[in-house]
């Protein structure tokens, strides 16, 4: 089966992680791309194919459809970064992003391959 993971799925899995395994409550875009392809290679040895969506475009998408979860920080000029909204917690994140996640798609967001790229212990 061939999958399209958007960079709504990606950052919000990311910082679940994060927020409960570190308290951080941003990801950078270079560690979300890592993250993004260790995901994708989970399920690729799986027996699935993804893409990753993560252009600019869907970067302002995320930002225009998700306003109220994510916002973009520019401080670093090296690597802009996406951060949770002091309002949200984690368990907004996973009502909203994970309640209709199918099971494989879960796992590969939560594989110790996928979480080493975002440098969170298992």
């Amino acid at each position: 089966m061939y999958r399209f993971i958007g960079i709504e799925d990606l950052a919000a899995n990311a910082l679940i992680e994060l927020l409960e395994k570190s308290g951080c409550r941003r990801v950078d875009f270079e560690t979300l791309l890592k993250y993004g392809n260790a995901v994708t290679n989970v399920l690729r040895e799986n027996g699935d194919e993804a893409t990753l969506l993560l252009s600019k475009e869907y970067t302002n998408e995320l930002i225009r459809n998700y306003s109220d979860f994510f916002e973009i920080d520019h401080s670093d000029q090296k690597n802009d970064a996406i951060v949770l909204r002091e309002e949200k917690t984690v368990e907004d994140l996973r009502n909203r992003f994970r309640a209709f996640l199918t099971l494989d798609y879960l796992l590969a967001f939560t594989d110790s391959k996928s979480l080493a790229e975002l440098g969170v212990a298992v």
